[in-house]
């Protein structure tokens, strides 16, 4: 999962140098390949063989303890 993410990372920078410097031609390469780099992070990370140890129910967010906070009325507006 983190070599898809440092990738788009990456891919991201070099796109964001290109345009500052007006290389042109090389911002629009990228800009025009830059689905396949959002395809290819999407992918890596949900190919990703480590799985949750927890569920979007207990936790709100896997990178710390933030837990869901649950809403106190009975009606469910979704």
């Amino acid at each position: 999962m983190k070599f898809g993410i440092y990738t788009s990372f990456i891919f991201l920078i070099l796109y964001a140098i290109s345009v500052l410097a007006g290389f042109i031609p090389a911002a629009l390469f990228l800009f025009s390949i830059s689905p396949l780099v959002v395809i290819f992070a999407v992918y890596k990370i949900l190919k990703d063989p480590k799985e949750a140890s927890v569920t979007f129910e207990e936790a709100f967010y896997q990178d710390g303890s933030h837990p869901r906070i649950k809403s106190t009325s009975q009606e469910d507006p979704y």
